[in-house]
């Protein structure tokens, strides 16, 4: 019998993503995109700034992506941006130390001589022992200038926002203000593996709002107030409305992006079955957080964290304004306030790897179902013979959905490969162009997902697919 693909083989064989400089045997940590994974992540990247940033009137910044040092000083990053790593004392092989207790079982709540305890008694995969636990900086130094400032590869997008705060503030004298960004961070992970899911280099597309702590109102909130979304709550996982997430946290902003963040993953095409909030322990959450709320997916390798959610309080803008020396005070409900911030942060790959692990189908072969609003590619266009007059056709068809759609278009091969390569992509549509096309000026248009064909006209292909793509639709059934 043979053996089922993996969403990452298909991933691979068809370059959607693969290993970065590979020919050199690649590097841990660090992948890249292919032709099809560039479509997809510029489609998904588009559909969040219509989502969330346009249809909402958010701002939304471009920010560098090297950072001073004393940014990070004031973000808590230099002092607080560390893992504990152990070293193999035979085979010096570097480890996570709470990534292998975890393994066993231990949970790791930051008291590095009582896991260092643990370990003790736990041996590398080469039978050696393991050294002292030490902390170490996740992020990336660099020099700024000649002289050698030191600066350092932004560890999140986050603090270009939270420094960018005053200049859009005096924009618009009010509160709440939200501000988004999509952009690369850095974090020099110690061992990372599972593919997408633990990168050195990665996207993150994060937002930013401001408010009054004083005033738990917020004007986009009456539309959200109803939606469900699953929260998993020491262990236990239940379905929530926006109201009713209001008893966990108490922060109607928050509720809000979380009730938005679900549908928007649901629309992109994760399984809502397999997907849930998690509310953190107190232990979990990070330094700066009064509440944490991240949205965990199953998938092949485990549950993954693909977005995170925090409640921030005042803290970045209040440690800014320390170490800047500039007021970041505005006139709140009850007279001078530094804002509170609710940020959502996702992070780009980590959720393309979940959208491809969830829509993942088989038929005789392997295809991504991805919905055709972010589909790499929309249509494929196929001349069924090489015929001159067939292939004319076809290509006057390939030019005039060229204008608007990805287009795969192929000559060679017996149609039911061709069909086979259009679904590997996750291609909803294909078109095929045949003899009967010249008399009667119809074509066939093939659905992905179930296979279904039917006879169109020609002239109404592209309004057809138009219609299609806005619905939805990937089958006939």
């Amino acid at each position: 019998m043979k053996e089922k693909i993996t969403a990452m083989d298909l991933a691979l064989k068809t370059s959607l993503i693969y290993p970065s400089f590979e020919i050199y045997g690649g590097k841990s940590g660090f992948y890249e995109f292919g032709d099809l994974g560039v479509k997809l992540k510029k489609k998904i990247e588009g559909f969040w700034r219509e989502f969330f940033i346009k249809r909402n009137n958010f701002f939304e910044i471009e920010g560098v992506c090297i950072t001073p040092r004393i940014v990070l000083e004031a973000s808590g990053h230099v002092e607080e941006f560390t893992d504990p790593i152990v070293e193999c004392k035979k085979c010096k092989k570097k480890y996570r130390a709470d990534k292998l207790g975890e393994e066993k079982g231990y949970v790791f709540k930051g008291d590095v001589k009582e896991l260092e305890e643990f370990l003790k008694n736990i041996r590398c995969e080469c039978g050696g022992e393991f050294s002292e636990v030490k902390l170490t900086n996740l992020m990336f130094k660099t020099e700024i200038g000649y002289e050698g400032e030191e600066g350092f590869l932004r560890p999140e997008t986050a603090q270009n926002i939270f420094t960018s705060f005053k200049r859009f503030y005096q924009q618009t004298k009010k509160l709440p203000l939200a501000i988004g960004q999509i952009g690369k961070s850095f974090r020099n992970e110690i061992s990372p593996r599972n593919v997408l899911s633990r990168l050195r280099e990665f996207t993150q597309a994060e937002i930013e709002v401001f408010f009054d702590p004083h005033e738990n109102e917020f004007p986009l909130w009456e539309g959200v107030k109803e939606k469900k979304f699953k929260i998993k709550k020491e262990g236990k996982i239940r379905v929530v409305n926006g109201e009713e997430f209001l008893e966990i946290v108490d922060n109607k902003i928050l509720a809000f992006l979380l009730a938005e963040e679900w549908e928007f993953y649901k629309e992109i095409g994760l399984d809502e079955r397999r997907m849930w909030f998690r509310v953190l322990r107190d232990d979990e959450t990070p330094h700066y957080s009064k509440a944490n709320v991240d949205l965990e997916v199953e998938t092949s390798i485990g549950i993954i964290e693909i977005a995170g959610n925090a409640y921030r309080g005042d803290y970045d803008l209040r440690r800014h304004q320390e170490f800047s020396k500039e007021s970041l005070e505005v006139i709140g409900k009850e007279g001078k306030i530094i804002p509170h911030v609710v940020e959502l942060s996702m992070g780009i790959e980590r959720s393309i790897f979940a959208l491809l692990e969830h829509t993942l189908s088989y038929k005789d072969w392997g295809t991504f179902k991805f919905p055709p609003k972010i589909a790499p590619i929309e249509v494929s266009v196929f001349p069924l013979v090489k015929k001159e007059e067939i292939i004319e056709e076809s290509l006057k068809l390939k030019r005039k959905l060229e204008e608007k759609y990805y287009v795969y278009y192929r000559e060679t091969g017996s149609i039911g490969k061709r069909y086979a390569k259009s679904d590997e992509m996750g291609v909803p549509y294909a078109i095929t162009i045949d003899y009967q096309s010249l008399n009667d000026g119809k074509a066939t248009i093939r659905y992905r997902d179930d296979g279904k064909q039917e006879r169109v006209s020609i002239d109404k292909i592209p309004h057809l697919i138009n219609e299609n793509i806005k619905r939805g639709k990937t089958k006939i059934k």
